[in-house]
């Protein structure tokens, strides 16, 4: 095949590429972000704490 319809198809598989590499790399960055907060949580609830079962006082779930 000739003419523009035979790059069409390297053209899609680029833009494949492309959306994969740019989606994985928002998701390492949203799990880099969630990282970061739950330990910013978790060192402001350790260090406000008078005591160790006050953590886990207003939490629904188990530590």
């Amino acid at each position: 095949m000739t003419g523009p319809l035979s790059t069409a198809s390297r053209q899609l598989e680029e833009l494949v590429d492309v959306t994969a590499d740019w989606s994985s790399e928002l998701l390492r960055r949203a799990a880099d972000d969630m990282v970061t907060a739950l330990d910013r949580s978790a060192m402001r609830d350790v260090e406000g704490a008078e005591e160790w079962r006050n953590l886990t006082a207003d939490r629904s779930y188990p530590l």
